[in-house]
């Protein structure tokens, strides 16, 4: 089973990898109101563990309360996966999850 953080950035072991354009834009639109978790644990065919990691983010963003909030969560996750994805920054799952605030 895979978490949520190594289906994003695997390493190139765990396949298939969840490409980090595609996450934020799935969780933009969640954002937005116009895609449900469910739809986007499918998508990615999300085994239990990583299910439970994808409900925990959702959370966290429905925390967020207005709308401007989750947008600008939004757009922080961008950055931050594209960092992790160039191994420059949060290249770890707890760097990751306290970055973001999960």
């Amino acid at each position: 089973m895979a978490d949520l953080f190594e289906r994003l950035f695997p390493g190139g072991e765990i396949e298939p990898n969840i490409p980090v354009h595609a996450f934020t834009a799935a969780i933009t639109d969640y954002v937005a109101g116009h895609t449900t978790r469910n739809q986007i644990i499918g998508v990615w065919s999300l085994d239990a563990e990583a299910q439970a990691d994808m409900n925990k983010f959702c959370d966290a963003i429905d925390l967020l309360g207005t709308k401007i909030n989750k947008i600008a969560f939004a757009l922080e996750l961008d950055a931050v996966m594209l960092l992790a994805e160039a191994g420059m920054k949060y290249t770890t799952k707890a760097d990751f999850k306290t970055r973001l605030n999960l």
